[in-house]
């Protein structure tokens, strides 16, 4: 009765050896799941780099043509906005002369 039967020793350390494989077991297959995972995201990745390549391209597109607006925009000021004030500028220059040489004859 002082010792215990080595049967239930083989039973306790049985019961641990099965835990620590159950642990190891989830061990691995969280492994194998983050590994897949990684393998996912790597071809997510890549269809992505070649999505922002086209990204590039169009934002250079789009620059280019905002930069041809601008161009026009500017040839459309110069050549006729700043004209017609310099016209507006002088007539009214000419008419506060004439509306002043008429206020001098009332």
């Amino acid at each position: 009765m002082s010792e215990i039967p080595s049967v239930y020793w083989m039973i306790i350390i049985g019961c641990v050896t099965f835990m620590v494989c159950f642990v190891l077991y989830y061990i691995a297959m969280l492994l194998r799941e983050s590994k897949d995972a990684v393998g996912d995201s790597r071809k997510i990745i890549q269809g992505l780099e070649g999505t922002m390549k086209q990204v590039d391209l169009i934002l250079a597109d789009v620059q280019a043509t905002i930069a041809t607006v601008r161009g026009t925009i500017d040839e459309v000021n110069e050549g006729i906005i700043r004209p017609i004030k310099s016209i507006g500028s002088a007539v009214s220059a000419v008419s506060g002369f004439v509306s002043g040489i008429q206020k001098e004859k009332k």
